[in-house]
């Protein structure tokens, strides 16, 4: 296989794991074409006996055998890692990297490669959700429609402008963590208010939610549809929904003000200060 076809996947925690594991479920590599380098050799020796990939034995043996770099360490890692590989982050290589708070323009300071930024989301475990993509000027139509098609495999890739990223990151990438708490937290609330055991109450809110996002799947379904139809003029759920639309905006703002704050205390930060990234 030829080099430029090749897929490197620096570090193999649970974000760089996901990704190899959804880029050959969704049929977006086959195992011969990816090959994975950690700190930790144990790590990558495990994905590489669970799917087949290859592995390196460091980050910059990686580099000159992949075509396609994409760089899965923590945020304050991204400077260090790719300085040790800049002298081989030539034009010819596409890198992407899917930390959150790191721009185009600091990844550019520091390779003259084609740089890519995607925060993809953990649904995309399940082939589902957005992935978040910003394309640096460097960038070619050809390195385009492959990061489209390589993330397309694995979710609904979305292209944005680079200011807009903070805002849909935590629309996308941290909703999930944001659904899964007002899941559990409305099941909690049933065991409060009504006595229903706490395992039973959250099995039940699971599978509506679940329900409720296979009705929203179908074509031309909006979340008002749901809401109408559900919720009888007069009835028992419209109460409820009364609530919501009184209460749940002002909480829906603070989420976003306070992930705004954290990614503010991010650019914010000195190089050298420990940040816990997403």
């Amino acid at each position: 296989m030829s080099r430029d076809k090749r897929i490197g996947i620096i570090g193999t925690g649970s974000m760089g794991c996901m990704l190899i594991r959804s880029f050959l479920r969704g049929g977006a590599a086959v195992p011969q074409q990816l090959c994975a380098s950690n700190r930790t050799p144990e790590a990558q020796d495990a994905i590489a006996a669970e799917t087949g990939i290859q592995t390196a034995d460091n980050n910059r043996t990686l580099v000159k055998n992949a075509g396609v770099i994409i760089l899965c360490v923590r945020q304050p890692d991204v400077v260090p890692f790719t300085e040790e590989i800049a002298d081989l982050l030539t034009d010819e290589k596409l890198l992407i990297s899917v930390a959150s708070d790191v721009s185009l323009s600091e990844l550019e300071a520091l390779t003259p490669a084609r740089v890519v930024r995607v925060i993809p989301s953990a649904t995309s475990e399940q082939l589902k959700g957005v992935s978040l993509i910003v394309f640096s000027e460097r960038t070619t139509q050809a390195d385009r429609e492959r990061v489209i098609s390589l993330f397309g495999a694995i979710g609904t890739p979305v292209v944005i402008s680079e200011p807009d990223i903070e805002s849909y990151t935590t629309l996308t990438s941290c909703a999930p963590a944001f659904f899964a708490e007002m899941v559990h937290e409305f099941a909690a609330s049933a065991t409060r208010m009504t006595g229903i055991p706490a395992d039973e109450a959250e099995a039940l809110a699971r599978e509506t939610f679940i329900g409720t996002a296979a009705l929203l799947e179908v074509p031309g379904t909006a979340c008002a549809d749901i809401v109408s139809r559900v919720a009888t003029p007069g009835g028992i759920t419209e109460e409820g929904v009364n609530v919501l639309t009184c209460r749940f905006p002002a909480v829906c703002d603070e989420i976003f003000a306070a992930t705004e704050r954290k990614h503010a205390s991010f650019r914010d930060a000195s190089p050298d200060k420990e940040n816990s990234g997403r």
